[in-house]
């Protein structure tokens, strides 16, 4: 039975927004980082993931309490931050060997224009903004596994430790993604070949 290889975006696909985006927002305007980026989490961040905002609220949020941010430079910078990862190279190697599950906390229209050339590779794709739930929810994980075929082993690859504690539970293999790409040479080894 074919191992199903189920991937996160970023950080491992695609870089992540934080803290690049956050930081380069504030160099551009007259707000500080200490100020945009706890409020930020406290009020947005979850709700923006789990799709409970539409991307649109979240550039109102941004303008109203933030009047020195230039809403159409801040998407064209946050667009430019999603720079593509070098695993994306590996994605036809590993789909020899493994089907592809894409499991990510993203806002759709912003992380599946990024991939879309990757898109059809994916035996199914999984996006928090989409379903109303967000890694580490359990939830998310068991549509994840609604999708797989019964009893087929599984490779989880995540950027966040937090994220791969609930693959295991699950009775995932896990491999933590590193900031500096050397999991990708993990993956053959663990997927058989």
């Amino acid at each position: 039975m074919r191992t199903q290889l189920i991937l996160d975006a970023g950080g491992v696909l695609v870089s992540n927004l934080s803290p690049m985006f956050w930081e380069q927002l504030c160099d551009r305007s007259s707000i500080s980082y200490e100020s945009i980026v706890p409020h930020y989490k406290a009020t947005m961040s979850a709700p923006l993931w789990r799709g409970e905002v539409t991307e649109a609220e979240f550039w109102n949020w941004m303008a109203g309490g933030y009047p020195s941010v230039d809403v159409s430079s801040a998407r064209l910078l946050l667009t430019a931050n999603l720079a593509r990862l070098p695993a994306l190279n590996r994605l036809a190697e590993w789909r020899a060997h493994a089907d592809l599950h894409l499991l990510s906390n993203h806002r759709a229209e912003w992380l599946l224009p990024v991939l879309a050339k990757e898109l059809p590779l994916f035996a199914s794709v999984t996006i928090s903004s989409e379903v109303g739930c967000a890694k580490p929810q359990p939830e998310i994980f068991r549509r994840v596994a609604s999708r797989l075929p019964a009893g087929a082993p599984v490779l989880f690859v995540d950027d966040q430790s937090h994220n791969l504690q609930a693959a295991i539970e699950l009775g995932w293999m896990t491999l933590k993604a590193d900031a500096d790409g050397r999991w990708v040479e993990e993956v053959a080894p663990m997927l058989g070949f």
